[in-house]
Formats: C-alpha cells, sequence, structure tokens
C-alpha cells in the first residue's frame, strides 16, 4: 500500500474518476467538486490524495479548505487502508478539522484519528443520501416555480443565512451574500411562489457526468408545513430530468423525518449514507 499526493488536478482526476464513477450518485460532492476544480471554477488551492495497492487505486481522499476532509464510497475500502490515511495526514502535519462521507470509512477515520491524538471527536450531523431517476406523482398546489432573478436578491441572502442557520453550517450563515449573488447570476436557485410572494427555494448544485445535486432546500419558518418544499424538490427534479441529467441526489438529515418522507414522496430513493465529524 502506497499514499500519494498530487498538485496537478488533472492527473488526479484521470486517476481517481473511475474509481469515482463506479458510485457516482452516492460520490456527487467528490465528483462535483473536482469537476469544479478542473474547469477552474473553484479558486480553492485543494489537498489531493489517492492510495494504491498491488498497482491499482482503492482509495482517495480530497479537502479544499477550509472545508473538511471527503472520504467517498468504494467497495475497496478497508480499515487498514482508512488506519493508513490517518497516520499518512497526522504524520505530515495536515490540518484535520474534520471529516465527512461513507460512514464505515469515517467511522474507522475517527477513531484511528483518537488512538492517535487522543481527542474527543464530536458528531455533526448524519445524512442520508437519496437518488431519483423518475419522479412520483404527488398532489400539485397552486403555484409557481420560477428561476429567481436579481429583484429577488435581498431575500436570497437573507434566506441563505437563515438556511446557515438551521443546517448549523457557520460557513454558510458567513457567505449568505456571496452564495445568493452567484446561485442567481449562474441561474441556479429556484423558487417556489403562492400569490406573488416566494415561500420556499431549492438550488441546482453539482454535477456529475449523468446527474444533478439540488442542495439548499428551504422554507422559512412562517411557511412551513404547507407542502411548499415538495413543491419546489419537484419541479426542479422535473426541471433537470427534462433537461438532460439522468438521475437528480440530495442529501438529508437523518434527524428530520419530516424532510426524507417528503423526497421519498415524490420518488427518491435512499442509496447510502454520509456522516460528519468535527475533530478540531
Amino acid at each position: 500500500m502506497k499514499v500519494y499526493e498530487e498538485q496537478n488536478v488533472r492527473l488526479f482526476k484521470e486517476e481517481t474518476e473511475g474509481l469515482l464513477m463506479k458510485r457516482e450518485a452516492e460520490n456527487n460532492l467528490p465528483i462535483g467538486i473536482l469537476n469544479q476544480l478542473a474547469s477552474r471554477q473553484s479558486d480553492s488551492n485543494p489537498h489531493l490524495i489517492y492510495i494504491k495497492e498491488k498497482g491499482r487505486t482503492t482509495f482517495l481522499t480530497m479537502r479544499t479548505p477550509p472545508h473538511l476532509w471527503i472520504l467517498p464510497s468504494f467497495a475497496t475500502t478497508t480499515q487498514k487502508t482508512i488506519e493508513a490515511l490517518v497516520d499518512y495526514l497526522l504524520d505530515r502535519s495536515f490540518d484535520v478539522p474534520g471529516v465527512l462521507g461513507e460512514e464505515k470509512a469515517v467511522e474507522w477515520f475517527v477513531a484511528a484519528y483518537k488512538r492517535r491524538k487522543g481527542t474527543e471527536p464530536s458528531l455533526q450531523m448524519k445524512q442520508g443520501i437519496y437518488k431519483l431517476e423518475q419522479l412520483s406523482s404527488i398532489p400539485l398546489q397552486e403555484g409557481q416555480f420560477i428561476q429567481a432573478d436579481q429583484e429577488h436578491l435581498t431575500l436570497a441572502k437573507a434566506w441563505f443565512r437563515q438556511y446557515g442557520v438551521e443546517v448549523k453550517e457557520k460557513h454558510i450563515e458567513e457567505q449568505a451574500d456571496r452564495l445568493a449573488e452567484d446561485m442567481i447570476e449562474q441561474g441556479k436557485l429556484f423558487l417556489w411562489v403562492m400569490n406573488g410572494t416566494p415561500v420556499s427555494m431549492a438550488c441546482r448544485a453539482r454535477q456529475t457526468p449523468n446527474g444533478i445535486t439540488i442542495n439548499a432546500v428551504f422554507t422559512p419558518d412562517a411557511y412551513k408545513r404547507n407542502g411548499y418544499a415538495t413543491q419546489v424538490t419537484y419541479f426542479l427534479t422535473e426541471h433537470l430530468l427534462s433537461s438532460g441529467a439522468a438521475f437528480c441526489s440530495l442529501y438529508t438529515d437523518l434527524d428530520n423525518p419530516s424532510s426524507n418522507s417528503i423526497y421519498q414522496r415524490i420518488g427518491y430513493k435512499r442509496i447510502g449514507s454520509s456522516i460528519v465529524y468535527k475533530l478540531q
């Protein structure tokens, strides 16, 4: 087993993309980030690491500071591989603020890190990864599905701040203004509107070769429990599938049974789990 650190995004992608694509929907996060890095749509200075055993790539991890290390989902992952990765990162003094990804790999990583450092990890979230290839029929409301534009910018900034607080993602809260500006400028923010008033939002996020991820599904407290999140997610999913995506994927908070049931009604099926730990 040998661990490699790659500085060149293109070479790293060539080395690892085939492995990632074996579970494309589950690995939408690292695939999407790699695509952004390769097309220079990101100004991040990433850390890109992969592991080879008997001449073939069996694992990879990546980090775009200040975000956490990502552990993708692979059939080839073993506890020994993860322990070797932890040793590599700590022996070379990499910053390891936390880790997210496939549940078993993350648990092995956290246990090995704890043995080395003696610190107590903090579980932040348990997420379900869902995939949809065909929409289910649902009752449709009177309302409008629209793409947000500049007239919605002030509202979007406020909603992204509220969304960051709701999902306990401080970087979203802190970068809400920029996120709102970028999503509107790129045509990725969509709204459900009732009687002329926006009541819920959802965003088109990362793209993989065959799929697109939906994120930032948010309804302000004043409009919750009216089915608006279901409507905006349904119509955004329909829009993306009709635009050529073979499937859509999204993440849910497994401690929120309401959101999980919403997506299942639309036709999303759970295909994996992802957990998030803070280590510092």
